[in-house]
């Protein structure tokens, strides 16, 4: 592999428009400081960060590139319905593009059912919490992460860590994700970007790893890179993905995963992120005549 770049690369963090704790403009500036770049700011199931965030990110001498992580599911994994999320990661996408802006309503008011649905199961168990007390914890974004902080709020857990595990708890009656994946590749298509399975080794493919034969239903769908430098996956994982990706000529993704919480920005631009990475994922970009 090349050597990483003089100035860090990050192609995976995340705002408070989705489970981040910063603002895009604090994220940037963290980017500034730390040395990084390049970044693409890869919210999930919407791109308002990048919206927001695109003019302070030129000012900065920062190259934002647009990106979004959508949640979907592939019926074809085996996985059981609380372990069936699967994220897609897109790039160089047209985030203002009628087809991107009617997907992101979509996919927020279908994370936000499904949070309703929690909110109702943990309701049923006795911990009293609302839809109205996750949007007190996070007005922009309903997810997981500020269903935890509404937890911890209302004081069903101490802390953010006994909220996960109350959580998973009462996962077994979460509704599933109704964007499938073929159709989240295939919107990331039309928008003009694409599409990137992330972190992999989260994916449990019938019991195990993903293999060839599986990434190969993904390939058929249009798929176009995988995420092989996060923090997920150890080295024995990213020899697996990187040959996975040799044998179907898929490109080469990853990043920090930062989210900024509890605090701080530590995992911010330290993966080897190259020039030649962010170059080959733009070249599989399906940009609009004109």
């Amino acid at each position: 592999m090349e050597r990483p770049e003089a100035a860090p690369i990050d192609l995976h963090c995340h705002s408070y428009y989705s489970d981040g704790r910063a603002s895009p403009a604090e994220l940037l500036q963290a980017a500034l400081t730390l040395g990084v770049r390049t970044l693409a700011l890869t919210d999930h199931d919407n791109a308002r960060g990048v919206r927001e965030g695109r003019e302070l990110a030129a000012a900065l001498g920062i190259e934002l590139i647009p990106a979004v992580e959508l949640t979907c599911r592939w019926d074809a994994t085996g996985a059981p319905p609380f372990d069936s999320d699967i994220d897609v990661l897109g790039y160089f996408v047209d985030v203002d593009s009628p087809i991107f802006l009617e997907l992101e309503q979509s996919v927020t008011a279908d994370m936000r059912r499904r949070i309703q649905a929690r909110c109702d199961l943990l309701a049923r168990s006795g911990c009293a919490v609302s839809l109205e007390d996750v949007d007190a914890a996070n007005p922009r974004y309903t997810g997981a992460l500020p269903l935890v902080d509404a937890l911890v709020t209302r004081g069903c857990e101490r802390d953010f860590r006994e909220g996960l595990l109350l959580l998973d708890l009462h996962r077994d009656d979460v509704p599933v994700s109704r964007l499938s994946i073929d159709r989240a590749i295939a919107a990331i298509r039309q928008c003009g970007g694409v599409a990137v399975l992330a972190h992999p080794t989260l994916v449990r493919w019938r019991g195990g790893l993903l293999d060839a034969r599986a990434v190969s239903q993904l390939v058929d769908m249009g798929l176009g890179g995988i995420e092989i430098y996060h923090h997920r996956l150890d080295a024995a994982a990213r020899a697996h993905f990187l040959a996975i990706a040799r044998q179907f000529d898929l490109a080469i993704s990853g990043g920090s995963d930062e989210h900024g919480w509890p605090t701080g920005f530590p995992r911010l631009g330290n993966q080897p992120i190259t020039r030649s990475m962010v170059n080959a994922l733009r070249a599989r970009s399906h940009p609009k005549p004109g």
